[in-house]
């Protein structure tokens, strides 16, 4: 429990220029950090910009992350460049290596060789949880899906299968697999049936982009959504990414 209020980073997606700016406003010792994931994949080309966010996170004081399906996706092409068998043979429907995929989502080979040479990076990424329950009731995940239910009947349970599957070789692309869906709260019985699951009262989520200048709430309050198109390299149109305050912004309180 604490009385700091909380601060909500959606998705950066290597843009850690701008990170810094974001977080300037919210000095550390005087907010509760929350990172929702995809660190990675959507940076400049070459500027390693995902590791980089994914220091600055980890270093910053009181502050918790998620994982986001981008973080997870480095991992597996990470497996991959070391030979690991498990992780050898997967390929997309259109036959692309998994290489070939993650650089056509902006994968950075600069990001791949930033994590490979830093241990301790590397182990806080696989240390960290899908999801957290805070103490007012809000659930705190990456994805707008409801398959997180189908790892445990708990968030602590749904911590532990992944946190098995981040330590075994070649199990990373099986918890990939659980951070690809999308839109699964616009459905009110959906989302009621998830939060019922784990008992919360609203879920506070990324991966989904939108283009308000908030983030964006819907389900009268139960969801709101934190990926405001932040990284500026991500889109190739110029001009096309979103305000700052579209994800990163103070958690509203929960209310009856």
């Amino acid at each position: 429990m604490t009385d700091r209020p909380i601060l909500i980073v959606g998705d950066v997606q290597g843009d850690v220029e701008r990170l810094h700016e974001a977080l300037g406003a919210y000095p550390e010792e005087e907010f509760e950090t929350i990172f929702l994931g995809d660190f990675f994949q959507g940076g400049e080309p070459g500027a390693a910009g995902g590791a980089a966010a994914a220091r600055l996170a980890r270093r910053r004081r009181n502050s918790r992350a998620v994982l986001g399906n981008h973080d997870l996706f480095l991992l597996v092409v990470l497996e991959r460049q070391r030979g690991v068998e498990e992780a050898s043979d997967w390929r997309t429907r259109d036959g692309l290596s998994v290489e070939e995929l993650w650089l056509s989502r902006r994968g950075d080979w600069a990001d791949l060789s930033a994590v490979a040479a830093d241990p301790d990076l590397e182990q806080w990424l696989r240390d960290l949880p899908f999801m957290l329950l805070l103490d007012d009731g809000t659930l705190v995940q990456h994805t707008d899906d409801d398959r997180y239910a189908e790892l445990g009947p708990s968030v602590d349970a749904v911590n532990d299968q992944v946190h098995h599957w981040l330590h075994r070789p070649g199990s990373v692309l099986t918890a990939l697999r659980y951070t690809i869906g999308r839109h699964a709260f616009e459905d009110p019985d959906r989302l009621e049936r998830y939060l019922a699951h784990f008992g919360a009262r609203r879920v506070v989520h990324g991966h989904t982009p939108h283009w308000g200048d908030t983030p964006v709430v819907s389900q009268d309050g139960r969801v709101i959504g934190f990926d405001g198109r932040f990284s500026r390299y991500w889109s190739p149109k110029p001009n096309d990414s979103g305000p700052i305050g579209a994800t990163v912004a103070l958690l509203p309180e929960l209310t009856a």
